[in-house]
C-alpha cells in the first residue's frame, strides 16, 4: 500500500535524472501527494524508429476503460501478483507500462498493534521509480468534441514487503533500477508473469537500500504541505 509520496524537484530535475526527452511546463513539487492529484508519469514510444522518453500529468488513480465514473474509491495501487488478472488492471498491465518518479513515500506502521506511526521511506541519493501502469479514459458525460473527455490514470504496483522494510507495513511499491527501468518503459513487449517475477525480485533489492524514519502525523491531512512533513521526529 502506498497513498502518500513526495516531489521535491523541479520538472527540469526530473528530467535530466531520468534522461526524459520531453517534458511539460508543468510543476509536480509536493511533500504530500495524494489520491486523485496530477503526478508526472515517464513513458517511452518510439518517434521516427527511435525511443523517446516522456513525461506526461496523469491522475492518480487508474480509472478502466468500462467505468462510467472515475468512482469513489481511486485505484491508486495495483498488486503485482494479481494485476494481470485483475478486470480494473489487467488491459492496461498488458502494455501500458509506465515508472512514477519520488523522492520518498510515507507509510504507516501496520505491523504493530494500534500503531498510527507514519514514516517517510527515502533513498539516501537520487530519486525513486515507482513501477507503474497507465490508461487513457474517455469520459462518457463529456461531448466527442470536448478534448477534456480523454483524462489520463495510473496506478503504482505494490508487492509483498523486502525485509528490510517489513516492519513498517506488509507491502511496499514496487521499485525500478536504473537498468530495470529501461526495460519497464520498452514498449515493444507484453507484460507477462516471467517478466513481473523478475521485477519484484529486482524491486527487494532496490528496497534493501533505503533509508527511513517516523514523521509527524500532520501528513495524514492533505492540507498539509510542506518540507516539515518529511522531517524526523
Amino acid at each position: 500500500m502506498c497513498g502518500r509520496f513526495v516531489i521535491a524537484k523541479t520538472t527540469d530535475l526530473i528530467t535530466e535524472y531520468f534522461e526524459v526527452d520531453e517534458a511539460p511546463e508543468q510543476d509536480f513539487r509536493s511533500y504530500n501527494i495524494a489520491p486523485t492529484i496530477e503526478v508526472p508519469i515517464i513513458v517511452e514510444r518510439e518517434v521516427d524508429g527511435l525511443p523517446s522518453r516522456e513525461i506526461h500529468a496523469a491522475r492518480w488513480g487508474l480509472i478502466p476503460s468500462w467505468a462510467k465514473s472515475p468512482g469513489a474509491s481511486p485505484l491508486i495501487n495495483a498488486r503485482i501478483e494479481s494485476v494481470l488478472e485483475k478486470p480494473s488492471f489487467k488491459e492496461a498491465a498488458l502494455a501500458k507500462r509506465c515508472a512514477i518518479p519520488a523522492d520518498g513515500y510515507f507509510e504507516w506502521q501496520s505491523t504493530v498493534p494500534n500503531s498510527k506511526v507514519p514514516y517517510y521511506i527515502f533513498p539516501s541519493d537520487g530519486m525513486l521509480a515507482f513501477a507503474g501502469i497507465y490508461w487513457w479514459w474517455r469520459d462518457p458525460s463529456k461531448l466527442a468534441s470536448d478534448p477534456a473527455r480523454w483524462v489520463l490514470t495510473c496506478s503504482l504496483l505494490t508487492k509483498d514487503s523486502a525485509p528490510e522494510l517489513a516492519g513498517i507495513h506488509d507491502r511496499n511499491p514496487v521499485l525500478l533500477s536504473e537498468e530495470n527501468l529501461s526495460a519497464w518503459l520498452a514498449p515493444d513487449y507484453p507484460t507477462t508473469p516471467e517478466v513481473l517475477a523478475a521485477l519484484s525480485e529486482e524491486s527487494a533489492l532496490v528496497a534493501a537500500q533505503l533509508e527511513f524514519h517516523p514523521v509527524s502525523s500532520a501528513v495524514g491531512s492533505v492540507y498539509n504541505n510542506s518540507e516539515e512533513l518529511i522531517a524526523r521526529i
